[in-house]
């Protein structure tokens, strides 16, 4: 049983404070009024125990993420139960012994206390903001409003749904190329440090004049070794200054810049933000949330900072009297979007028309992933049998020489 502390009138004036356990805030209310004192604040003391928790476990939980599936699983078990009539605090308490996320379910049982104890769903979402993001508890408050929290429950399963699959193609994507290069960096090194110092010791024992490729080939390799963890050093180093850099606002943005700029990654980089960008605004909207809501929100789901800024300036726009297609134009905006939010605010169908449109660039991101796959295996292969090939050239012309 939770503790909590307490501040109260006495009848005479007098201020008192204390400590009480209780199932939750009512109850000690309840509790001091029975005692004829004026409830002033009541507050629930953390746990003495782990790190603040009740216990290792709960501690060990707040120190985890929850996962994309798990929050998707929640969402339409909640969806469920609220259409099957039951109420909000059993949906959470059963939905709590369903999760498998540790970090979850610690949330859902810190918020079925809480509505127990009379708050609402997206109050008690708030206190969890790690777990539930600002659409999420956004599109409650509407839900909430609406009385249509199992619509709602619904829309955030197929938005993570989506942001999901997203994320899983780019990622199926780049597993291949990225394995191929690890393979071709390989079997640099062992060439390097293991084929090419015998073949060039078998070589230039035997006193002639190499071929050029040849001696290409054992300067290039003596190099690598002589020079390799300087190298090494270097690129960490980069890598290092490229993620302090990023980590900065103005380091963010000239970096998400450059990666609008390059090509073909730039290009996906654009549909997926479209993408998300639509197809968030779409369920906002069609929840009830403002235009001048939907695009803050918005601006902090989309990931590359020139499209984020540009969004929260538009809502400064959107507030000042201005169209949403004018504010949201900008040299990086596919014209597309704003001539199509432009019809959407003409006819009065804004929501489906970006509903339609973040289809359209999610089909779009797959088609280009497709496309980026189809290229990088040939390439890869390529460099590889590039690499291999102009050893064997080199070693045979070096026969060749010393056959003569």
């Amino acid at each position: 049983m939770p503790m909590f502390a307490y501040q109260a009138l006495s009848r005479t004036g007098e201020e008192l404070s204390g400590k009480m356990q209780a199932e939750n805030t009512n109850a000690v209310a309840q509790a001091l009024r029975t005692e004829g004192l004026r409830v002033l604040d009541i507050k629930e003391k953390r746990r003495s125990g782990f790190l603040g928790q009740d216990n290792f476990s709960d501690w060990y939980a707040t120190q985890r993420s929850a996962s994309t599936d798990a929050l998707i699983f929640f969402y339409r078990q909640m969806a469920f139960m609220l259409r099957a009539g039951l109420p909000l605090a059993e949906c959470i308490q059963l939905a709590a012994t369903q999760v498998s996320s540790p970090r979850l379910n610690f949330a859902l049982r810190k918020m079925h206390r809480d509505i127990e104890a009379g708050q609402s769903l997206s109050s008690a979402l708030r206190k969890h903001p790690d777990v539930f993001s600002n659409i999420a508890i956004n599109l409650v408050v509407a839900g909430e409003s609406t009385g249509e929290l199992d619509v709602i429950m619904d829309r955030l399963a197929i938005h993570l749904e989506k942001k999901s699959q997203l994320r899983k193609q780019m990622i199926n994507a780049m597993i291949y190329p990225v394995v191929v290069i690890l393979a071709a960096i390989g079997v640099a090194v062992f060439m390097v440090t293991m084929i090419i110092p015998k073949f060039a010791q078998f070589i230039q024992g035997r006193g002639k004049r190499l071929p050029e490729s040849t001696q290409t080939l054992i300067d290039g390799a003596a190099f690598l070794r002589e020079n390799g963890l300087t190298i090494i050093g270097v690129m960490i180093a980069i890598m290092i200054l490229i993620l302090i850099t990023y980590k900065t606002y103005p380091g963010r943005r000239w970096i998400d810049r450059i990666l609008l700029s390059t090509p073909v990654f730039g290009k996906l980089i654009i549909y997926g933000s479209m993408s998300q960008m639509n197809w968030a605004s779409s369920i906002l909207m069609r929840s009830g949330i403002t235009i001048f809501e939907t695009l803050k929100i918005t601006a902090d789901l989309i990931a590359n900072k020139i499209y984020s800024d540009k969004l929260k300036r538009a809502s400064e726009s959107v507030m000042a009297g201005r169209d949403l297609a004018s504010s949201i134009q900008h040299p990086q905006m596919p014209s597309l979007v704003t001539h199509m939010i432009a019809i959407g605010e003409r006819t009065g169908s804004l929501d489906r028309i970006q509903q339609e449109l973040g289809i359209y660039y999610q089909n779009l991101l797959e088609i280009g992933i497709k496309r980026l796959s189809a290229m990088l295996e040939p390439a890869m292969i390529l460099i590889i049998g590039g690499m291999v090939g102009f050893v064997y050239y080199a070693f045979f012309q070096a026969l060749f020489a010393l056959a003569a």
